[in-house]
């Protein structure tokens, strides 16, 4: 059997309760009363012998609660006065009480105090000097340290549940969270596809179109023609892309829904965001969600300025942000709650801000934590090289700015280029 060492702190217990005893020995010699027999090399080995297996209480409780046990016997039996020494047993039943199954530990324990108390019964039939009282000091020796063993074993235990309830729920909120980027990420991927693909076709159209009108320049069709064929390549090849991507995030969006459970409005707002079929949606659909945000019981007022164009890629994300927005007001902001949504756009950015009031149900501190739509958000505006912030008011309830690059302004370049071929 392998043997493992002792642990310090058991080493610490079994030394001082020795040096205690030792002292406590040496110190009674001169007044030792005269029906005890005398310490002498063998009584101190027994003190020893008692004490020393303590080292290993928590190692081998068993083993070291019958080698105490023995010990002690053959101590009292040759007529040793009682030491400090004698703790050692106590603390022996508090160790296998502790450290062992209860089950095994009550039957050890059980065994060794019926050959107590049989000993005890023995001694106060054959002699006078025994009380009938032992019996009831013993009983009662043992049940204590073996309660306070039994239910330190129970506080360790019930602590140990927690900690793997603990790391269980910390694993499940990681995956749920790792899940939930993943359908975000999936999401923006297969979106900015849509965005991509609609420009390769117009220009691989463009380009077709062109080249019929240049067919008397060989070196300029053929170059048209060649973009038209890399458009069309491409086209394939991301076709076939977002085959996987809608895939990856069917799975990804399935097992978010299962780690969490979405309130009736949220799951509202977000279920256009899964039907394949509809058309991307656009600032000029802002109108609708708020509508849709209000028949939920929010008040919200809508301010939309400017008249820069805004590529697609920047007012889908324009309006994902927008409803995140919303869709955290309605989460956590309560009944009673008030919003104030504000779009501007200009030819070199969107600005969008989102403002709520709270309610009198609400509570900021998830959202100031941060949810799995402040981390949407915050994928979207990088993706685009933007800016996010968002947190509590001042006055109460939290606010969501962004800040969308727009720089391309198609509208004002195809005048341009209209106006040089006019000239």
């Amino acid at each position: 059997m392998d043997v493992k060492g002792p642990r310090w702190s058991d080493v610490a217990v079994a030394a001082a309760l020795l040096v205690l005893s030792l002292l406590w020995s040496a110190s009674a010699v001169s007044f030792q009363a005269l029906d005890y027999r005398p310490m002498d090399v063998l009584g101190w080995s027994l003190i020893a012998v008692v004490v020393a297996p303590l080292m290993w209480r928590q190692r081998y409780p068993r083993a070291v609660l019958w080698i105490i046990f023995a010990a002690w016997m053959v101590f009292a039996g040759l007529g040793y006065e009682a030491t400090p020494a004698m703790l050692a047993l106590f603390v022996a039943i508090y160790g296998v009480a502790a450290y062992l199954p209860r089950a095994v530990a009550i039957r050890h324990t059980a065994v060794m105090l019926g050959l107590m108390i049989s000993w005890t019964a023995l001694g106060i039939v054959t002699l006078e000097s025994v009380s009938p009282w032992a019996l009831i000091s013993e009983f009662v020796g043992v049940l204590v340290p073996f309660l306070l063993g039994s239910t330190d074993r129970k506080r360790r235990q019930r602590l140990g549940e927690l900690e793997v309830a603990h790391a269980r729920r910390e694993q499940a909120e990681f995956e749920a969270a790792t899940d939930a980027v993943r359908a975000e990420r999936a999401r923006i991927a297969r979106e900015l596809h849509d965005v991509v693909a609609h420009e390769i076709t117009v220009m691989t159209l463009q380009a077709e179109g062109a080249r019929r009108r240049v067919r008397d320049e060989p070196e300029v069709s053929e170059a048209l023609s060649t973009i038209a064929a890399s458009g069309r390549r491409g086209l394939d090849e991301m076709q076939r892309m977002i085959r996987v991507l809608r895939a990856s995030e069917q799975e990804a969006t399935e097992r978010a829904d299962h780690d969490k459970v979405v309130a009736g409005n949220q799951g509202a707002m977000r279920a256009p965001m899964r039907d394949e079929l509809a058309p991307m949606p656009s600032l000029a659909a802002l109108p609708a969600l708020v509508e849709q945000v209000r028949d939920s019981g929010v008040a919200v007022t809508l301010e939309v300025s400017g008249s820069a164009h805004v590529p697609a890629g920047v007012e889908l994300s324009a309006y994902r942000i927008v409803q995140e927005a919303l869709t955290n007001t309605l989460k956590h902001a309560g009944p009673g709650a008030e919003v104030s949504v504000t779009v501007n756009r200009t030819a070199d950015a969107v600005r969008i801000s989102v403002e709520d009031r709270g309610g009198s149900g609400g509570s900021e501190r998830p959202r100031a934590m941060g949810g799995q739509g402040l981390t949407g958000m915050a994928e979207r505006v990088q993706a685009l090289g933007g800016s996010l912030q968002h947190g509590p008011r001042a006055g109460g309830g939290f606010q969501v700015h962004a800040v969308l690059p727009s720089s391309d302004d198609q509208i004002t370049s195809a005048a341009s280029a209209a106006s040089k071929e006019d000239l």
